[in-house]
């Protein structure tokens, strides 16, 4: 059995650990060694290293502890989170330490067995403390472990505890109280990890807490300021809001399916957003905000509010309260949201500060319960409008459960590897680039049920190379036909879910996809771009998905003995099913989809799943949104049969109507990537005397209209084939099916001819004519080749 994390170098910690406390040896690490390799990428272009010295965690405090606690027995409580940050250009890492510091269940997961690692002190010789019994900080042999979240593996890295320092003091971050050792070390090794103490010199705090944690980011944008007034949520109807994509509460998106990060307080409404920041703090997720610089600002600049630019703060609870002080009753309830500085000071000071006279309308009760207390410690309060106007980001770091062991709500997740390279012709670039596109990976979604779908695409680290660059990445989500097994090779299907371009090293979108195929496909923006990427994606309900690797439909092995230097296939039909216009209700229903030559040979037959079909009123109609797709040897000869089944519980199915439609004209067309919208009328065959048939056909072709991005050119057309009855034929050979038009006719023909059905051959032909339904929409396109 593989181990679940994977050691750096090879260095194994309870060997190093065991074999150093046995012959009293202090841990010295030949990896990440003592000069100033381990300071910058080029030693040669710096001269500060000559005054750097490394010391023992045991010279810099006679009372070194990796953690220290707010009741200061050294053993128990909570730990300290005020984390200060060092020389190093790091804020994005420190400020995400702060906020893990919070959650200490996740802390020692990156440190595991804390205790076991600590400085072990005991005046009672033989009390067990740890691995081996310390009595004196002397004995502890110096070496400490991490582990660390890296493009989708755990990695353990072990470290000596020498630090640098200058003057006796540390360069690089520390904790607030001397003794505590927890960060400098945690520091080091994720340094160690990316090659060189410079490589810390800048990232993003979203990368940060991904890396210490293992979880799922989703940055969010925050608006300037919102709606004065707005809906307040109301506790009741707080549920499970976090697995809902952001683009499915708001009812102005529904063409793309994916997270729009820009205004998303407008489009979720203030009600919606903030049940979504309490329900991730009731699940435990890890957020955290900052203030983006402008031009003529600086990081780390302190604002007259005292609030920082570019640092992050984490967010650690948010209230809706009643203020029964207030005078005006529009007043009387507001949302407060908690901010904490990892730095343990230099607080807000505005409006519900921890001085601000707000607090006076306030119950003692009511700020107890908030844990409200007057003290520089990084923790304080401000009103949800101040927060939305004075920060810019916002980051919410899920943990998605996939135990099956849990009784909470489990996603069922799958990862996957790959590369952008221009030797394997997987360099497409994003679908501006159409004729390229096809040639990036493809991953099959296959979708049973309604499921929310969360994909998370990570390229590969680029911090242990200072001159390179993140990617421009991103991946769109398209919807396909119910029956391809192929990849795609024309940007004209429908987006259902998109995520921007954007050189981060991760990207994330939350999608609800309906039942359905779709294809993913992740891709650099620009052509020709190489790296390496990892891809996470995890439903709420099960899906199957695999990577697309075969190109086009595979000749069997006897088509050329068949087709003797003819190809078998020379052109692609795809079809959609859009929607159907009735004009009364039948309740569940279904589709069946036959793929037939003027012969009449069936080569392919589908049904489609259940839906209700109600009667189009006020000009809407019944959606189905179902594609197939089929491949074709002779268009001219090639035809398709939408037959319209209402589905029965206790009887047979009956089939309501059909359309048809030749493939020909279509294929015809000097048109390149036309897609057709076809309106036919849905008929039924009867068997009618020939004095009383006459037909009658319409058709009406309208101009070209634009789609969504990836569809290209539209043409409708409408097609009405209505055979018409003359006076004199009775009423129940008109409104009947076949079957029932032939004994109505029997009846009839035995009063007129006195003979039966001696003379049927001659007297009633079969005839197509209206159902009397509605009409089916449907889209066609034809494409010459297999590469569709």
């Amino acid at each position: 059995m593989s181990p679940k994390y994977r050691k750096l170098f090879g260095q194994n910690y309870k060997k190093i650990f065991l074999e150093c406390a046995r012959t009293g040896k202090n841990f010295q690490d030949e990896h990440f060694p003592t000069n100033d390799t381990s300071l910058f990428f080029k030693p040669s272009n710096h001269h500060h290293g000559d005054m750097v010295e490394w010391k023992r965690c045991k010279d810099l405090t006679d009372n070194p502890h990796l953690f220290k606690y707010t009741n200061n027995d050294g053993m128990s409580g909570i730990i300290n989170t005020d984390v200060i940050q060092g020389a190093v250009g790091n804020c994005w890492l420190i400020s995400a330490l702060g906020v893990l510091a919070a959650h200490p269940k996740l802390l020692l997961k990156v440190i595991p067995r804390g205790a076991e690692q600590d400085w072990c002190h005991s005046n009672e010789p033989g009390k067990k403390l740890g691995v081996y019994h310390f009595r004196d900080t002397e004995r502890h042999p110096g070496v400490f472990r991490f582990r660390f979240y890296r493009f989708g593996e755990w990695i353990e890295v072990v470290v000596d505890d020498y630090l640098p320092t200058r003057d006796g003091r540390l360069i690089y971050a520390r904790s607030k109280d001397q003794n505590e050792m927890w960060v400098p070390l945690l520091e080091k090794a994720y340094a160690k990890l990316c090659k060189c103490y410079e490589a810390l010199k800048s990232g993003s705090a979203s990368d940060a807490l991904v890396d210490l944690t293992g979880t799922i980011p989703e940055t969010i944008d925050l608006p300037n300021s919102i709606p004065k007034n707005f809906d307040l949520p109301n506790h009741s109807t707080f549920s499970d809001i976090d697995s809902v994509p952001i683009n499915q509460i708001s009812p102005t998106n529904n063409q793309i399916s994916s997270v729009n990060y820009n205004n998303i307080v407008g489009q979720m409404g203030v009600k919606k957003f903030v049940m979504m920041i309490q329900t991730a703090r009731q699940r435990g997720a890890l957020m955290s905000c900052s203030i983006n610089a402008l031009e003529d600002e600086r990081q780390q600049e302190r604002l007259p509010n005292g609030l920082i630019i570019g640092h992050a703060y984490g967010v650690t609870d948010i209230r809706r309260i009643k203020a029964p002080l207030m005078r005006r009753k529009s007043q009387n309830e507001i949302i407060l949201i908690r901010l904490h500085n990892p730095w343990g000071e230099v607080e807000w000071n505005g409006d519900w500060s921890d001085r601000s006279d707000k607090w006076q309308s306030i119950s003692k009760t009511k700020r107890k319960d908030m844990d409200f207390k007057i003290a520089d410690d990084g923790d304080f309060w401000m009103s949800f409008e101040d927060w939305i106007s004075n920060f810019s980001t916002l980051i919410i770091c899920r943990h998605l459960n996939t135990s099956i062991f849990s009784f909470e709500r489990r996603w069922h997740g799958k990862i996957f590897r790959g590369e952008w390279s221009r030797d394997k012709l997987t360099t497409g670039g994003c679908i501006n680039n159409q004729k390229t596109f096809h040639q990036n990976p493809q991953y099959l979604i296959k979708v049973y049920k309604s499921t929310t779908l969360v994909i998370a695409l990570m390229q590969q680290d680029h911090h242990a190379f200072i001159h390179e660059e993140n990617l421009t990445i991103g991946f769109i989500l398209l919807k396909i036909e119910e029956n391809r097994k192929c990849r795609i090779h024309k940007p004209t299907y429908e987006v259902a879910g998109r995520v921007n371009y954007i050189n981060s090293r991760e990207v994330t979108a939350r999608i609800l996809l309906k039942r359905g195929k779709y294809v993913l496909i992740p891709s650099t923006f620009n052509v020709g771009e190489e790296g390496d990427y990892f891809m996470r994606l995890f439903s709420t309900k099960r899906v199957a998905i695999k990577e697309l690797e075969k190109d086009r439909p595979k000749k069997k092995w006897w088509y050329p003995i068949i087709y003797w230097n003819n190809s078998y296939f020379v052109g692609t039909i795809r079809v959609k099913i859009m929607n159907a216009i009735l004009k009364k209700p039948i309740g569940d229903a279904y589709i069946k989809i036959i793929f037939v030559d003027l012969k009449g040979r069936i080569k392919q037959r589908f049904i489609t799943p259940k839906f209700k079909a109600a009667a189009a009123s006020d000009g809407n109609s019944t959606e189905i949104g179902l594609e197939y797709v089929f491949y074709t040897r002779d268009p001219s000869t090639a035809g398709l049969i939408f037959q319209l089944y209402k589905k029965n519980a206790l009887s047979k199915d009956k089939m309501l109507g059909e359309a048809r439609i030749l493939v020909d004209p279509y294929s015809k067309q000097d048109k390149p990537n036309i897609m057709w919208e076809i309106t036919k009328t849905l008929t039924r065959v009867v068997r009618i005397p020939k004095e009383f048939l006459s037909t009658i056909t319409t058709l009406e072709v309208e101009g070209e209209i634009p789609t969504n991005e990836c569809a290209g050119r539209v043409e409708k057309k409408t097609e009405r084939t209505v055979t018409r009855i003359r006076e004199g034929l009775p009423k129940s050979g008109r409104n009947h099916g076949e079957n029932s038009s032939r004994s109505s006719n029997k009846s009839w023909l035995q009063k007129k001819n006195g003979n039966g059905f001696r003379k049927k051959s001659k007297d009633l032909l079969p005839q197509i004519i209206d159902a009397g339904i509605g009409d089916l929409k449907i889209r066609l396109c034809y494409f010459q080749g297999l590469e569709a």
